[in-house]
Protein backbone atom coordinates (compact mmCIF):
# COMPACT_ATOMS: atom_id res chain seq x y z
CA UNK A 1 0.00 0.00 0.00
CA UNK A 2 1.29 3.46 -0.92
CA UNK A 3 2.10 5.59 2.11
CA UNK A 4 1.61 9.34 1.72
CA UNK A 5 3.87 11.49 3.87
CA UNK A 6 2.19 14.52 5.45
CA UNK A 7 3.13 17.12 8.05
CA UNK A 8 0.63 18.30 10.69
CA UNK A 9 1.34 21.56 12.51
CA UNK A 10 0.15 22.31 16.04
CA UNK A 11 -0.01 18.61 16.88
CA UNK A 12 -0.31 19.51 20.56
CA UNK A 13 -3.75 21.05 20.01
CA UNK A 14 -7.18 19.57 19.46
CA UNK A 15 -7.27 20.68 15.80
CA UNK A 16 -3.99 18.97 14.91
CA UNK A 17 -4.97 15.84 16.80
CA UNK A 18 -8.38 15.88 15.09
CA UNK A 19 -6.68 16.01 11.69
CA UNK A 20 -4.48 13.10 12.76
CA UNK A 21 -7.51 11.03 13.81
CA UNK A 22 -9.16 11.72 10.46
CA UNK A 23 -6.08 10.66 8.52
CA UNK A 24 -5.73 7.52 10.60
CA UNK A 25 -9.35 6.69 9.68
CA UNK A 26 -8.74 7.30 5.97
CA UNK A 27 -8.81 4.62 3.30
CA UNK A 28 -5.35 5.86 2.34
CA UNK A 29 -2.27 5.22 4.44
CA UNK A 30 -0.52 8.31 5.79
CA UNK A 31 2.92 8.59 7.36
CA UNK A 32 2.43 11.50 9.75
CA UNK A 33 4.99 14.04 10.93
CA UNK A 34 3.89 16.32 13.76
CA UNK A 35 5.39 19.65 14.78
CA UNK A 36 4.65 21.82 17.80
CA UNK A 37 6.46 24.44 19.86
CA UNK A 38 5.58 22.66 23.13
CA UNK A 39 7.84 19.68 24.00
CA UNK A 40 5.28 18.30 26.47
CA UNK A 41 2.76 17.58 23.74
CA UNK A 42 0.71 14.39 23.87
CA UNK A 43 0.40 14.65 20.10
CA UNK A 44 4.08 13.83 19.73
CA UNK A 45 3.36 10.32 21.00
CA UNK A 46 0.71 9.74 18.36
CA UNK A 47 2.54 10.52 15.11
CA UNK A 48 5.22 8.60 13.22
CA UNK A 49 7.82 11.36 13.61
CA UNK A 50 7.85 14.63 15.53
CA UNK A 51 9.83 17.82 15.94
CA UNK A 52 9.71 20.69 18.39
CA UNK A 53 9.85 23.99 16.50
CA UNK A 54 9.92 27.71 17.35
CA UNK A 55 6.85 29.91 16.98
CA UNK A 56 6.07 30.96 13.42
CA UNK A 57 6.93 34.55 14.44
CA UNK A 58 10.45 33.45 15.42
CA UNK A 59 13.07 34.24 12.71
CA UNK A 60 14.37 30.67 13.11
CA UNK A 61 11.06 29.02 12.21
CA UNK A 62 11.41 29.08 8.39
CA UNK A 63 14.81 27.42 8.60
CA UNK A 64 13.56 24.79 11.02
CA UNK A 65 10.57 24.05 8.81
CA UNK A 66 12.78 23.81 5.74
CA UNK A 67 15.12 21.34 7.42
CA UNK A 68 12.19 19.17 8.50
CA UNK A 69 10.69 19.26 5.00
CA UNK A 70 14.03 18.30 3.46
CA UNK A 71 14.40 15.35 5.82
CA UNK A 72 10.80 14.09 5.83
CA UNK A 73 9.76 15.06 2.29
CA UNK A 74 6.04 15.59 3.02
CA UNK A 75 3.56 15.75 0.16
CA UNK A 76 1.28 18.10 2.09
CA UNK A 77 1.20 20.33 5.17
CA UNK A 78 -1.96 20.56 7.27
CA UNK A 79 -1.92 23.98 8.96
CA UNK A 80 -3.83 23.54 12.22
CA UNK A 81 -2.97 26.30 14.68
CA UNK A 82 -4.87 29.62 14.35
CA UNK A 83 -1.68 31.53 15.20
CA UNK A 84 0.15 29.96 12.23
CA UNK A 85 -2.35 30.82 9.52
CA UNK A 86 -0.96 34.18 8.44
CA UNK A 87 2.61 32.89 8.17
CA UNK A 88 1.71 29.91 6.02
CA UNK A 89 -0.81 31.84 3.91
CA UNK A 90 1.46 34.81 3.20
CA UNK A 91 4.41 32.49 2.39
CA UNK A 92 2.43 29.72 0.67
CA UNK A 93 3.88 30.07 -2.84
CA UNK A 94 7.48 30.16 -1.61
CA UNK A 95 6.97 27.27 0.81
CA UNK A 96 5.37 25.10 -1.86
CA UNK A 97 8.13 25.91 -4.34
CA UNK A 98 10.92 25.15 -1.88
CA UNK A 99 9.43 22.03 -0.28
CA UNK A 100 7.37 20.54 -3.10
CA UNK A 101 4.55 20.07 -0.60
CA UNK A 102 0.98 21.33 -0.94
CA UNK A 103 0.22 23.78 1.87
CA UNK A 104 -3.39 23.40 2.97
CA UNK A 105 -4.19 26.96 3.99
CA UNK A 106 -6.68 29.55 2.76
CA UNK A 107 -5.80 32.71 0.80
CA UNK A 108 -4.51 35.56 2.93
CA UNK A 109 -7.56 37.79 2.47
CA UNK A 110 -9.82 34.94 3.57
CA UNK A 111 -7.68 34.33 6.65
CA UNK A 112 -7.82 38.01 7.62
CA UNK A 113 -11.59 38.19 7.17
CA UNK A 114 -12.11 35.16 9.39
CA UNK A 115 -9.62 36.03 12.10
CA UNK A 116 -10.90 39.59 12.63
CA UNK A 117 -14.48 39.61 13.92
CA UNK A 118 -15.12 43.16 12.75
CA UNK A 119 -13.97 42.19 9.26
CA UNK A 120 -16.21 39.12 9.49
CA UNK A 121 -19.25 41.31 10.18
CA UNK A 122 -18.25 43.78 7.45
CA UNK A 123 -17.99 40.91 4.96
CA UNK A 124 -21.40 39.50 5.90
CA UNK A 125 -23.08 42.90 5.73
CA UNK A 126 -21.50 43.92 2.41
CA UNK A 127 -22.30 40.54 0.86
CA UNK A 128 -25.95 40.82 1.90
CA UNK A 129 -26.03 38.07 4.52
CA UNK A 130 -27.61 38.28 8.00
CA UNK A 131 -25.12 39.35 10.65
CA UNK A 132 -25.17 40.10 14.38
CA UNK A 133 -25.16 43.78 15.28
CA UNK A 134 -21.58 44.65 16.25
CA UNK A 135 -19.56 47.64 17.44
CA UNK A 136 -16.01 48.26 18.67
CA UNK A 137 -16.15 48.51 22.46
CA UNK A 138 -14.23 51.81 22.32
CA UNK A 139 -16.78 53.43 19.99
CA UNK A 140 -19.20 54.82 22.59
CA UNK A 141 -21.75 56.07 20.05
CA UNK A 142 -21.85 52.77 18.16
CA UNK A 143 -22.17 50.81 21.39
CA UNK A 144 -25.03 53.06 22.52
CA UNK A 145 -26.84 52.47 19.22
CA UNK A 146 -26.35 48.72 19.72
CA UNK A 147 -27.86 48.91 23.21
CA UNK A 148 -30.82 50.98 21.97
CA UNK A 149 -31.53 48.58 19.12
CA UNK A 150 -30.92 45.21 20.79
CA UNK A 151 -30.93 45.89 24.53
CA UNK A 152 -29.16 43.68 27.06
CA UNK A 153 -27.72 41.10 27.30
CA UNK A 154 -24.92 41.65 24.78
CA UNK A 155 -21.72 39.74 24.09
CA UNK A 156 -18.24 41.22 24.47
CA UNK A 157 -15.28 39.36 22.97
CA UNK A 158 -11.85 40.02 21.47
CA UNK A 159 -11.79 41.36 17.94
CA UNK A 160 -9.10 38.77 17.21
CA UNK A 161 -9.33 35.58 19.25
CA UNK A 162 -10.26 31.93 19.31
CA UNK A 163 -11.41 29.11 21.64
CA UNK A 164 -13.98 31.42 23.29
CA UNK A 165 -11.31 33.07 25.42
CA UNK A 166 -12.30 36.31 27.16
CA UNK A 167 -15.92 36.16 26.01
CA UNK A 168 -18.33 37.96 28.36
CA UNK A 169 -22.10 38.05 28.66
CA UNK A 170 -22.82 41.73 29.27
CA UNK A 171 -25.87 43.04 31.16
CA UNK A 172 -25.01 46.71 31.72
CA UNK A 173 -22.89 49.62 30.50
CA UNK A 174 -20.69 49.23 33.59
CA UNK A 175 -19.94 45.64 32.61
CA UNK A 176 -18.83 46.83 29.17
CA UNK A 177 -16.45 49.29 30.82
CA UNK A 178 -15.09 46.55 33.09
CA UNK A 179 -14.57 44.15 30.18
CA UNK A 180 -12.67 46.81 28.20
CA UNK A 181 -10.41 47.36 31.22
CA UNK A 182 -9.64 43.63 31.38
CA UNK A 183 -9.19 42.92 27.67
CA UNK A 184 -8.08 45.41 25.01
CA UNK A 185 -9.57 45.62 21.51
CA UNK A 186 -12.96 44.13 22.35
CA UNK A 187 -16.08 44.18 20.22
CA UNK A 188 -19.62 44.31 21.57
CA UNK A 189 -22.09 42.15 19.71
CA UNK A 190 -25.78 41.37 19.60
CA UNK A 191 -26.66 38.39 21.76
CA UNK A 192 -28.20 35.73 19.58
CA UNK A 193 -30.89 33.96 21.60
CA UNK A 194 -31.45 30.27 22.18
CA UNK A 195 -28.16 28.62 23.08
CA UNK A 196 -29.74 25.29 22.14
CA UNK A 197 -29.75 26.32 18.48
CA UNK A 198 -25.99 26.63 18.01
CA UNK A 199 -24.41 25.01 14.99
CA UNK A 200 -21.06 24.41 13.37
CA UNK A 201 -20.66 23.84 9.64
CA UNK A 202 -17.59 22.61 7.80
CA UNK A 203 -17.01 22.93 4.07
CA UNK A 204 -14.40 21.88 1.55
CA UNK A 205 -13.81 24.10 -1.49
CA UNK A 206 -11.74 23.58 -4.61
CA UNK A 207 -9.17 25.92 -6.19
CA UNK A 208 -11.91 27.77 -8.11
CA UNK A 209 -13.52 28.53 -4.71
CA UNK A 210 -16.60 26.36 -5.18
CA UNK A 211 -17.84 24.19 -2.29
CA UNK A 212 -17.50 20.46 -2.99
CA UNK A 213 -18.83 19.05 0.28
CA UNK A 214 -20.23 20.19 3.62
CA UNK A 215 -21.54 18.99 6.95
CA UNK A 216 -23.69 20.80 9.52
CA UNK A 217 -23.70 19.75 13.17
CA UNK A 218 -25.91 20.85 16.04
CA UNK A 219 -23.61 21.18 19.03
CA UNK A 220 -23.36 21.64 22.78
CA UNK A 221 -20.31 23.38 24.24
CA UNK A 222 -18.37 23.26 27.45
CA UNK A 223 -15.89 26.08 28.13
CA UNK A 224 -16.09 27.09 24.47
CA UNK A 225 -15.30 23.63 23.07
CA UNK A 226 -17.72 21.37 21.22
CA UNK A 227 -18.36 18.23 23.24
CA UNK A 228 -21.71 16.88 21.95
CA UNK A 229 -22.89 16.91 18.34
CA UNK A 230 -25.66 15.57 16.16
CA UNK A 231 -25.95 15.58 12.38
CA UNK A 232 -28.32 18.13 10.85
CA UNK A 233 -29.61 17.54 7.34
CA UNK A 234 -31.48 20.66 6.23
CA UNK A 235 -31.29 21.82 2.61
CA UNK A 236 -32.16 25.42 3.51
CA UNK A 237 -29.33 25.67 6.01
CA UNK A 238 -26.95 23.94 3.59
CA UNK A 239 -27.71 26.42 0.82
CA UNK A 240 -27.07 29.38 3.12
CA UNK A 241 -23.73 27.89 4.26
CA UNK A 242 -22.60 27.32 0.66
CA UNK A 243 -23.50 30.87 -0.41
CA UNK A 244 -21.54 32.40 2.47
CA UNK A 245 -18.42 30.26 1.99
CA UNK A 246 -18.36 30.79 -1.77
CA UNK A 247 -18.79 34.56 -1.33
CA UNK A 248 -15.90 34.47 1.15
CA UNK A 249 -13.71 32.75 -1.45
CA UNK A 250 -12.36 29.90 0.66
CA UNK A 251 -10.01 27.34 -0.88
CA UNK A 252 -9.81 24.13 1.14
CA UNK A 253 -11.34 23.95 4.64
CA UNK A 254 -13.69 26.48 6.19
CA UNK A 255 -15.77 26.43 9.36
CA UNK A 256 -18.79 28.59 10.19
CA UNK A 257 -20.25 28.91 13.67
CA UNK A 258 -23.79 30.23 13.80
CA UNK A 259 -27.18 30.33 15.44
CA UNK A 260 -30.58 30.28 13.81
CA UNK A 261 -32.88 33.28 14.04
CA UNK A 262 -36.15 33.29 12.09
CA UNK A 263 -34.89 30.41 9.93
CA UNK A 264 -31.83 32.43 8.91
CA UNK A 265 -28.29 31.56 9.92
CA UNK A 266 -26.46 34.32 11.78
CA UNK A 267 -22.75 33.60 11.55
CA UNK A 268 -20.80 34.95 14.50
CA UNK A 269 -17.46 33.31 13.74
CA UNK A 270 -15.61 32.16 10.64
CA UNK A 271 -12.64 29.83 11.01
CA UNK A 272 -11.01 29.70 7.59
CA UNK A 273 -9.12 26.53 8.49
CA UNK A 274 -9.48 23.04 9.90
CA UNK A 275 -11.45 23.37 13.11
CA UNK A 276 -11.84 21.75 16.51
CA UNK A 277 -14.48 19.36 15.15
CA UNK A 278 -12.08 17.83 12.60
CA UNK A 279 -11.77 14.83 14.93
CA UNK A 280 -15.55 14.47 15.07
CA UNK A 281 -16.65 14.90 11.47
CA UNK A 282 -15.05 11.77 10.03
CA UNK A 283 -17.24 9.70 12.37
CA UNK A 284 -20.23 10.97 10.40
CA UNK A 285 -18.58 9.97 7.13
CA UNK A 286 -17.21 13.46 6.39
CA UNK A 287 -13.44 13.09 6.24
CA UNK A 288 -12.43 16.48 4.88
CA UNK A 289 -8.79 15.82 5.81
CA UNK A 290 -8.72 12.92 3.35
CA UNK A 291 -10.82 14.74 0.76
CA UNK A 292 -8.57 17.80 0.71
CA UNK A 293 -5.54 15.60 0.06
CA UNK A 294 -7.34 13.96 -2.86
CA UNK A 295 -8.59 17.24 -4.28
CA UNK A 296 -5.72 19.67 -3.77
CA UNK A 297 -2.74 17.28 -3.80
CA UNK A 298 -3.68 14.37 -6.03
CA UNK A 299 -6.06 16.29 -8.29
CA UNK A 300 -8.85 13.77 -7.74
CA UNK A 301 -12.32 15.28 -7.87
CA UNK A 302 -14.40 14.84 -4.71
CA UNK A 303 -18.14 15.07 -4.16
CA UNK A 304 -20.51 15.24 -1.24
CA UNK A 305 -20.14 11.98 0.74
CA UNK A 306 -23.15 10.18 2.22
CA UNK A 307 -23.41 11.12 5.90
CA UNK A 308 -24.17 8.86 8.84
CA UNK A 309 -27.05 9.89 11.10
CA UNK A 310 -25.58 9.84 14.60
CA UNK A 311 -24.72 11.63 17.82
CA UNK A 312 -21.02 11.97 18.66
CA UNK A 313 -19.87 12.59 22.26
CA UNK A 314 -16.36 13.60 23.26
CA UNK A 315 -14.34 12.29 26.19
CA UNK A 316 -10.90 12.78 27.75
CA UNK A 317 -8.05 10.40 26.95
CA UNK A 318 -4.51 9.92 28.26
CA UNK A 319 -1.05 9.15 26.90
CA UNK A 320 1.60 7.41 29.00
CA UNK A 321 5.30 8.05 28.22
CA UNK A 322 7.38 5.48 30.14
CA UNK A 323 10.61 6.52 31.90
CA UNK A 324 10.08 10.20 31.00
CA UNK A 325 10.20 13.40 33.05
CA UNK A 326 9.12 16.98 32.38
CA UNK A 327 12.72 18.15 32.43
CA UNK A 328 13.94 15.36 30.20
CA UNK A 329 11.26 16.03 27.58
CA UNK A 330 11.90 19.76 27.66
CA UNK A 331 15.64 19.27 27.26
CA UNK A 332 15.27 16.64 24.56
CA UNK A 333 16.88 13.90 26.67
CA UNK A 334 13.64 11.89 26.85
CA UNK A 335 11.67 10.85 23.80
CA UNK A 336 8.00 10.41 23.09
CA UNK A 337 7.74 6.68 22.52
CA UNK A 338 4.61 6.32 20.47
CA UNK A 339 3.19 4.49 23.50
CA UNK A 340 -0.43 3.52 23.05
CA UNK A 341 -3.06 5.59 24.78
CA UNK A 342 -4.43 4.17 28.02
CA UNK A 343 -7.85 3.54 26.52
CA UNK A 344 -6.40 1.68 23.53
CA UNK A 345 -4.39 -0.56 25.83
CA UNK A 346 -7.44 -1.28 27.93
CA UNK A 347 -9.44 -2.30 24.89
CA UNK A 348 -6.67 -4.37 23.27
Amino acid sequence: MTSHRVLITGIGGNVGQGVLKSLRASERHFYTVGIDMEPLSAGFSLVDAYYQVPRTTDPEFPGALGAIAEKENPEAVYVCSPTELEFFSSNKDELERDSGASIFVNPFEVIRTGSDKLKTVDFLREAGFPYPGTAPATDAEAVERLIEHHGFPLIAKPRVGFSSRNVFLINSRKEIEAAVTLVPDLIVQQYLPDESSEYTAATLSGPERKVRALIVLHRDLIQGTTYRTELIEDDKINRQVVRIVEALGAIGPCNLQFRLLNDQIYVFEINARFSGTSGIRYLYGFNDCEMIFDLLRLGIEVTQPPLRKAVVLRYWNEVCIPHASFQGLREGRARHSGFQTIIENALA
